[in-house]
């Protein structure tokens, strides 16, 4: 199971003509993703730094009414668990050449509701584990940094040194 969240590194940036039809399909904080059009089924959470982009045609888009609630961090924690993505798989329907998801299909999935405390709990937990991600790849990324670059080294050296000792 692969859990996405968006890199905001590597978006890019187009131009939008504002318009009430665009304005419905910016992207909010706090929106869900989910694959329409996949092999697999992805969902993502929109971060609150995201603004003024719009969610590709291969992507569902759900705007929870109460983003700041907790609420996109529940749906996305529960479309993302091995439950939520079977739900999903029921749904999607499978022809010749695509996999695809509709958004009838995807609203049909019961999703429960938690109580107003318990969506706080899981934005704060959503919150503190994606820090902790980050935080986990970050360090992983430096070591493999550190590693390569003291591989390269020794060898680059060993390499010049039996280079200046052969006669």
């Amino acid at each position: 199971m692969i859990e996405v969240v968006l890199d905001l590194k590597r978006l890019r940036k187009v131009g939008v003509v504002q318009s009430n039809r665009t304005e419905q399909h910016l992207l909010q904080p706090y929106d869900v993703l989910v694959t329409a059009r996949a092999g697999s089924v992805q969902v993502a959470l929109v971060p609150p730094e995201v603004s003024r982009t719009v969610a590709g045609i291969t992507l569902l888009l759900v705007q929870p009414k109460n983003p700041e609630s907790g609420m996109g961090h529940w749906l996305w924690y529960f479309l993302s668990s091995t439950h939520g993505k079977s739900q999903i798989y029921k749904r999607l329907t499978i022809n010749a050449t695509v996999t695809s998801l509709s958004a009838a299909n995807l609203s049909q999935i019961m999703i429960p509701l938690p109580s107003l405390h318990q969506l706080d709990q899981v934005a704060r937990l959503v919150e503190a584990s994606e820090v902790a991600y980050e935080t986990a790849i970050e360090a992983a990324r430096l070591r493999r940094s550190v590693l390569r670059n003291a591989i390269i080294s020794q060898i680059g050296h060993t390499q010049s040194m039996e280079k200046w000792s052969q006669p």
